[in-house]
């Protein structure tokens, strides 16, 4: 039989594209957060507090609102400045910069109903940055 040679685009299709990335995420976030199955909230570990450099504590916390979002459907992904406020893991005032300097070096992105949310091409980037630190 003639067989057509198979298309080399057709390797980047994927069937769930959020799972691309479930496995990196889990295992960067694991000393740093756990998730109240109930209220479906951020809890904080002792790890997350011995980070001592609030942009990366914010993209712990927008990663950890990303995994949020691919556990439960209909989460959204994304948290706004008050949301991250009210976890009260970093002053308001740290917050407000933190976010501004991800923004304006496009690291984060921003979503008007959502919140701010790292992007999943930075995906990779965040966690190797954060864990050569660890």
């Amino acid at each position: 039989m003639n067989q057509k040679p198979k298309d080399p685009l057709a390797d980047l299709f994927a069937d769930d594209i959020k799972s691309i990335d479930r496995q990196i995420v889990a295992t960067f976030l694991k000393p740093y957060v756990v998730f109240d199955r109930a209220s479906k909230q951020i809890g904080f570990l002792p790890a997350f507090e011995k980070v001592d450099n609030n942009i990366e504590k914010v993209e712990i916390i927008l990663l950890a609102s990303k995994a949020l979002s691919l556990l439960e459907d209909g989460t959204p992904d994304g948290l706004n400045q008050g949301q991250i406020v009210n976890l009260g893991v970093i002053p308001e005032g740290s917050v407000k910069s933190t976010l501004k300097k991800l923004f304006d070096a496009k690291k984060i992105k921003k979503n008007k109903e959502l919140g701010y949310y790292v992007p999943n091409y930075r995906i990779k980037e965040v966690v190797e940055k954060n864990s050569k630190k660890q």
